[in-house]
């Protein structure tokens, strides 16, 4: 089998380095794409952090939270991937880390093939939130511009009349779900899944842009969506809907320790946790925050020298 790696990334290049050896195999190739909004790249170490794989880095987005630029680059990193015929597609963040070794990651894959490692969250969850239905309903013409200005106060202008905006839209009756027939879905962005379904996401490009482009973190929302909807959903690795880790393999907590819709950042105190958790990736790990943790990880996986 082989293995397609799509890894999005904008900083701590020298933690990406840990990943990018982790993920070092001739059964693997990688593809990274880097936030255009960032120089200095360091290419030479980048490249030569690994020795097997191929390795593609990409530049093109500038990526910012909870804009459509994200689903734009998903998109394209699976473009880039699916000209090669992968049996799995990986999409990760240049803060992850595989926490199994890789005869766990390619025996499993191999034991599980065919199945879709996609996470959603409960129904009860979508039923308890409304702004996740909100993000979709209506427009979200300003959400693009939030965060581009160091300057608070500009960010809290867009903030005003992104609010003002939605205001205008609930007066007027505006209700973009009732353009689609499809049952909005929601969870966690990142995936690991086959060649089939990466070739169908591509194939419903369009309807991405006409569902979701102008909405709000609609990264944690296409994906499910398509295959939710589609024959797909038969092929899910777990089709509980509860946001269970293993159902995208990815040991992230966002809920219980995470601050403000950010992820929790994994330490050494965590790593009894981590070490018995049945995930192959976690996320979050930040070097400059706790090096201890990624160091220990290194060795647990079989990469001692880090």
């Amino acid at each position: 089998m082989k293995h397609a790696f799509l890894i999005i990334a904008h900083r701590n290049w020298n933690q990406l380095v840990f990943l990018l050896k982790q993920l070092d195999d001739e059964r693997n190739d990688i593809y990274i794409h880097i936030d255009s909004k960032v120089n200095n790249i360091p290419y030479k170490l980048i490249n030569s952090s690994v020795k097997k794989s191929n390795i593609k880095v990409l530049k093109k987005y500038k990526v910012y939270w909870g804009s459509f630029e994200l689903v734009q680059t998903e998109l394209f990193l699976l473009k880039q991937a699916i000209k090669n015929h992968y049996s799995y597609y990986h999409l990760l963040s240049g803060a992850d880390l595989m926490i199994k070794s890789k005869k766990y990651f390619f025996d499993f894959f191999e034991k599980n093939k065919g199945y879709e490692f996609i996470s959603y969250a409960s129904n009860q969850r979508l039923s308890n939130d409304k702004e996740i239905l909100r993000r979709v309903k209506y427009y979200h013409f300003f959400t693009n511009y939030r965060r581009r200005f160091r300057k608070k106060i500009f960010n809290k202008f867009f903030d005003f009349i992104e609010r003002f905006s939605l205001c205008i839209q609930i007066l007027l009756g505006i209700n973009r779900l009732k353009k689609t027939t499809k049952e909005i879905k929601y969870g966690s962005q990142w995936f690991s899944i086959t060649d089939d379904c990466a070739k169908y996401i591509i194939s419903c490009e369009d309807e991405i842009y006409k569902i979701f482009h102008k909405t709000k973190c609609a990264d944690e929302l296409f994906i499910q969506t398509l295959i939710y909807n589609s024959n797909f959903e038969n092929k899910l690795f777990n089709r509980k809907y509860d946001g269970d880790c293993l159902a995208n393999v990815r040991l992230i907590d966002i809920d219980e320790r995470g601050k403000n819709g950010s992820p929790y950042i994994w330490c050494i105190t965590d790593y009894p946790e981590i070490k018995k958790s049945k995930c192959i990736f976690a996320r979050k790990f930040d070097f400059n925050v706790d090096s201890q943790i990624i160091n220990e990880i290194m060795k647990e996986t079989g990469n001692k020298n880090g």
